[in-house]
Formats: structure tokens, sequence, C-alpha cells
């Protein structure tokens, strides 16, 4: 890679004054507004997604200033936000809710957990500057680095890009930019303070799930209070709480009582879903992923299809297996550790058909083991376990990692010598449900 020293001298000197003076240039403040659809027939501005494009060099200095603040941020947000940060994922997240869930439905005491999936309007162009400084002096933040935050964030100025069009650029007073580097991270400091006493909480952005266990079949309003503090928090700090996006989830493994009772929050009837969809994964009330599965298929199909046009095209058979792979196999794995071993084995046969009618695409005369040798593949099952087995070792070997206390250890070392090694090993709990087993980390942890 050749460097050109005639740019990268005067760079340096450029980002080296910007952190000595704490102030962020005036010309990287500028931003074009590009309006992206968030469905497919956009009809209402609701229905897009606002990114801004900015200066390259506006993005190298937004790197500096958030390899600066790294270190602060992973010392003081909360282990339940699992977005923004290094080695985390939407598939821990959801690992985390659903083992929460299997366990605590295998305690003979629990009779249903109640969840609320909560949505803020427009989150990140909300978001408060003033609060955003308060909060970083509040966590121990460098001064320097809380100037330039300051400075990043005020003065910022925006215009809209639609197909050749401009319009005039004005001045912005609240909001973090969609599209920086640097606004995830304030996002996270944001809304770290954000909790409800006596429940479990999972964060991802500007997501943000509460539940708790009853203990009694006939309780309702279980989450009022988690969802009481999340609108007094939202009135601090001037988010909306959007009560019409907000779904109730009561999940139980009994067939002889129905928890459907509706649940009234700050004047609004909910009335609890069987299912819903949770950072891309439909999870139902019996944690069964059943309509998951359903959705996979259906989706796969569409593309399916397009595969099947793409080799009447003359599209030859490497392309077709990279297309399978990057466009259908992928939507497939999605998530695969936190769901595959709950799911059964119908659900899981009909991923399975996916792949084998993708395969026959490609080779319409070979068995399906053929056609997986011919491709050097393996069969969706195998290919997924091996995904799941590789994610538990990650976690297993990382002891930041805010799942590792989700898996049990065995310290007896007679337990370890009966085995010939001298590591720990997986402890097994004794189950009540059959969930509880076929979880993640109780599943590989024995494995």
């Amino acid at each position: 890679m050749l460097f050109r020293s005639d740019i990268c001298i005067p760079l340096q000197d450029i980002l080296n004054s910007m952190l000595q003076s704490g102030v962020y240039p005036n010309k990287w403040k500028m931003s074009q507004i590009t309006p992206l659809p968030k469905c497919n027939n956009p009809s209402e501005y609701k229905h897009y997604r606002p990114i801004s494009l900015l200066f390259h060099l506006g993005k190298l200095a937004e790197q500096v200033i958030v390899d600066k603040m790294r270190f602060t941020i992973d010392k003081v947000i909360s282990p339940s936000q699992f977005a923004y940060r290094p080695n985390l994922s939407t598939t821990d997240a959801l690992l985390k809710y659903i083992d929460d869930l299997t366990e605590q439905l295998d305690d003979p005491g629990t009779k249903f957990i109640q969840s609320a999936f909560l949505d803020f309007s427009k989150a990140f162009d909300r978001l408060q500057p003033a609060l955003v400084i308060e909060k970083m002096i509040s966590y121990g933040f460098h001064t320097k680095i809380v100037s330039l935050v300051s400075s990043f964030l005020s003065g910022r100025k925006q215009c809209v890009k639609f197909s050749n069009c401009f319009s005039d650029y004005i001045l912005t007073h609240v909001g973090s930019p969609q599209g920086t580097k640097l606004g995830p991270l304030l996002w996270l400091i944001y809304v770290n303070d954000l909790q409800a006493e006596d429940y479990h909480c999972i964060k991802y952005a500007d997501d943000t799930t509460f539940y708790r266990r009853s203990t009694d079949h006939f309780s309702t309003n279980l989450i009022g209070d988690a969802v009481s503090a999340t609108n007094t928090w939202s009135f601090k700090n001037s988010m909306i709480l959007n009560s019409s996006k907000t779904v109730i989830l009561n999940t139980s493994l009994s067939t002889r009582h129905s928890h459907v009772s509706d649940v009234i929050l700050e004047d609004v009837v909910l009335s609890p879903a069987t299912e819903t969809k949770f950072l891309g994964v439909i999870v139902d009330d019996k944690i069964s992923f059943s309509e998951h599965s359903d959705f996979l298929v259906s989706k796969c199909n569409s593309r399916l299809f397009l595969m099947r046009k793409l080799k009447t095209l003359g599209l030859n058979n490497a392309g077709l297996k990279t297309f399978f792979e990057s466009n259908i196999r992928s939507i497939l794995i999605y998530g695969a550790p936190a769901w595959f071993t709950i799911m059964c084995k119908q659900s899981k046969d009909k991923l399975e058909s996916i792949q084998r009618h993708a395969t026959r695409v490609i080779f319409p005369h070979l068995a399906y083991d053929e056609r997986l040798t011919e491709l050097r593949m393996q069969t969706l099952h195998d290919f997924i376990f091996s995904i799941c087995v590789n994610h538990f070792k990650r976690i297993e070997g990382d002891p930041s990692h805010p799942l590792f206390k989700c898996i049990s250890f065995n310290h007896c070392k007679r337990s370890s010598r009966s085995r010939n090694t001298g590591t720990t090993h997986f402890c097994p709990a004794t189950c009540r449900t059959k969930k509880l087993p076929n979880s993640f980390f109780y599943f590989y942890g024995i494995f």
C-alpha cells in the first residue's frame, strides 16, 4: 500500500491539533442526508431512514475519537448492552434472552414470563448533546475527549439530497447523525442509565427489552413498573416511547393455562402477542421457533426462484453456489445458536429442504449426498452445528464476555482427573422441562 506524504503529514497535523485543542473541524460537520427506504413501497417520511453522508476525512477523525473513548466505554457500559461492542452481536443478545427464558421456566415456581419489547421513536435524532456531555463527565471521560464530542455535536449543518436535487443547509441542535462512527457510541452512553429494578434487561442499540417471571398464573401486569421507569427516563432524556410498537409477550410451557389478559400501560391497552420479531428472529410464546422456521422457508423460496432464473441465464455452478451461500444460506443461519437446538426436527427438516432444493438447481441429476460432495458442502444441520460449537468455544475462551457466566463449570478436581484433563468441565444441572436440555449453553456445554 502506498502512502502520500503530502497528504498524510498535513492530515496528521490536523488530527493532532484537533486532539490538543478539543475542537472538531467545522467543515467536517457538514452532512448530506440521503433518505433510504425502510419498506418496499414507502409513502410517508417515516418510511425513510435518514443516513448522513459526511467527508471521508471526518470519518477518519471520528475513528481517532472512538479509539480514545473505547477503554472508558468498555468499563462503564452495562453488560446488558450488546450493540456496537467488540465481539458481541445480535446472536449474543438473542442467546441471553433465550437462555434466561429456558432457565427460569425450568424452575417449578415460574408460571410464565412476561416480556416487553420497547421501541423509541426517532431515537438517534432526539439525542440531546447537553445530556450526552453531562453523562460523559459523570462517567469519567477525559476532558479533551468531552470537549471534542461537544464540538462534534454542536454547530452541525445538514442538507437533504434526493436524486440530483439538494436542499439548503440548515443548522441542527439535537440528534446524532446516522451514518457516523461516533454516533452509535454516543447512544450507548446516552441510554446506559435506562434500567428498572428487579427486571432483566437486554439492550441492542435503541431496542430495549424488559422481562420478569411470575409465580402466579393469574398475574397480568408484571411489566408495568419497567415501562413506567422507561417513560420516566424518556421524559428526562427527551425521548418518546412508541406504545404502538411496544409488544407484550407472555412465555409459558403450560398447556393448561392461557396468559392472554390485556395489559394496561400508561393508558394504552395492549393484548399479549403469541409471537414477535426480536432482533430479526421470530420468538413465540412457547419458545418453539416453528413460526421462525416458516418465516425463513417463505423468505428463501423467493430467492430459490431467482436462483433458478440465474441458472437459465447461464450462471455457472461456482456462481450459483456463491449465490446460495451469500443470499440464501446466510438467512438460514442467522442467529442459529439461539434457536437451532430448541427447534423441533420437523422445522429443521424444512430448513434442510431449502438447501436440498438449492443444490438440486445446480446438479439436478445427482442424489443429495453426491451434490454435497461435488459442491464440497456440509448438510445445513452439520454446518449450523459447527457454527454453534465455534460460538460456544469463543464464549468459553473469553472470561470477559457477558455470557461467560451462563456456562456452568464443574471445578471438582476428581472429575477433571477422571476425564484425563487438567481443565474444568461443564456441570449439567437437573432439568425439569425439555427446553433447558436443548438450550445453547446446556446442549453445547456437555457436548
